[in-house]
């Protein structure tokens, strides 16, 4: 029944250590050996997924920065992009001269963010990122020069804060704009252009692999999966996936320390396991 499983990174396939387990890499090769598609869909950006390649090489497509970028691993080559509209920029900028914010920026894949943020990131609830933002981003001087240069380059942009109530003000300040925002982490939220969302980089590779959105499968734990799960034929959530993921979704599998991610491939993609639809 199903054809396609497109998986969320950070807190689905990934492990709390930010790892993709033993037994996701072999139900993954197990898909692909039966003639299915595995594709990430995540809000990283390409180049903060270069260092699963290695554990995922029969992966071809990835939805990357949360839709805004769908890249083709094989080819090397972006396949659809949508850039935040310069205004947005212009307005995302103001808010960070004006409150204590740092940014995660995306422009083509490559990540940027301020140097001093990056070292004190424990202040914003991303200590987990810091070695990756390290070995991978650019490190700017300072965000709002970045932001005012390549205004209209951006495919993605993260704001994190210091505190949720801080990132609950800039959600509303933002929602008000014609762009598609969503709450992320602890403290952030995720800002792409409007109607740039996973589930429209899952409709783009459905089209393009001729695979109806009916037979696909979105796996994910957090709100920026939900618009996938929406229009996937199955939405799984996993185990560690807040409340309101789970339910949105038609079945939960474990968590994404305990085989969640080989579950939801050898219950649903290769046996067509009863769901709840």
């Amino acid at each position: 029944m199903y054809q396609l499983i497109a998986f969320d990174m950070d807190g689905t396939l990934l492990t709390n250590q930010h790892l993709i387990a033993p037994e996701s890499q072999t139900a993954i090769q197990a898909a692909s050996q039966a003639g299915k598609e595995v594709v990430l869909s995540t809000g990283r950006a390409l180049v903060e997924t270069t260092f699963y390649r290695q554990d995922l090489p029969t992966v071809r497509y990835a939805i990357l920065a949360s839709g805004a970028l769908v890249y083709d691993y094989q080819e090397e080559k972006v396949l659809a992009k949508q850039a935040i509209p310069a205004s947005i920029v212009d307005i995302i900028r103001k808010q960070v001269a004006e409150e204590d914010l740092m940014v995660v920026a995306m422009i083509d894949g490559q990540v940027y963010v301020q140097a001093s943020h990056v070292e004190g990131i424990a202040a914003y609830h991303m200590s987990p990122y810091q070695s990756l933002y390290h070995q991978v981003a650019v490190l700017v001087e300072n965000s709002c020069d970045l932001l005012a240069q390549e205004r209209n380059h951006f495919e993605k942009i993260n704001l994190y804060h210091r505190t949720k109530e801080a990132r609950d003000l800039t959600y509303q300040l933002l929602s008000q704009e014609s762009i598609t925002i969503v709450k992320s982490e602890v403290s952030g939220v995720e800002v792409t252009a409007k109607g740039m969302e996973k589930g429209q980089g899952l409709g783009f590779l459905s089209r393009l692999l001729d695979i109806p959105l009916a037979a696909c499968i979105a796996v994910g734990d957090a709100d920026n999966d939900e618009s996938a799960m929406k229009v996937a034929g199955l939405g799984v959530a996993m185990g560690n996936a807040n409340d309101r993921i789970k339910d949105l979704a038609d079945v939960v599998v474990a968590d994404n320390n305990s085989g969640g991610c080989a579950e939801a491939i050898e219950r649903y993609l290769l046996n067509n396991y009863p769901t709840k639809k």
